[in-house]
């Protein structure tokens, strides 16, 4: 449970600094972030448990909520979290034969994307919103890139401290 801890407060205060910190500026797309924050839900799947990422994906949008106090952001944040977590989940099995950590870090960024226009779909009762599927697809799959080479960076890190997956 401690180790889960760990990952969420890391994820909580890399979503801190990534709002933060302006280089979401840099970014021409409203609503489209980096996603660093997945990172801490990968390494917690990955070494942890699925229950323990799990838990990070719904407790997260929770308490940015409680600091932002944005419903709407609680909502996109949410959908897209539960939709990018079952990715990971079914492309873990694939980490490593078919996928690497990019990959399946794209696949999971695609999928929050998703989340988060078909919440905004649903929050503003606008169907034409999945016109910026494309976009956002593209977007997605450049940060998830980014965030899944992180990942090949800090796992042997971490595999070096034998943080182990718990059964």
């Amino acid at each position: 449970m401690s180790l889960c801890a760990v990952f969420l407060a890391a994820s909580v205060i890399i979503s801190f600094v990534e709002s933060m910190s302006g280089i979401n500026g840099f970014i021409p797309l409203p609503g489209v972030r980096l996603g660093f924050c997945n990172i801490a839900v990968m390494a917690c799947l990955f070494l942890v448990s699925s229950t323990g990422a799990f838990a990070i994906a719904v407790i997260r949008p929770l308490f940015l909520f409680l600091f932002s106090g944005n419903p709407v952001s609680l909502a996109m944040s949410f959908c897209g979290g539960m939709l990018s977590f079952l990715s990971l989940v079914v492309t873990k099995k694939l980490y490593g034969r078919v996928l690497s950590f990019a990959g399946i870090s794209c696949i999971s960024a695609v999928f929050h994307s998703i989340g988060q226009l078909a919440a905004a779909m649903m929050l503003m009762s606008d169907v034409s919103l999945v016109c910026y599927l494309p976009v956002f697809v593209a977007a997605s799959s450049v940060a998830g890139s980014v965030s899944g080479s992180v990942m090949n960076i800090i796992m042997p890190r971490l595999s070096k401290i034998q943080i182990t997956e718990v059964q």
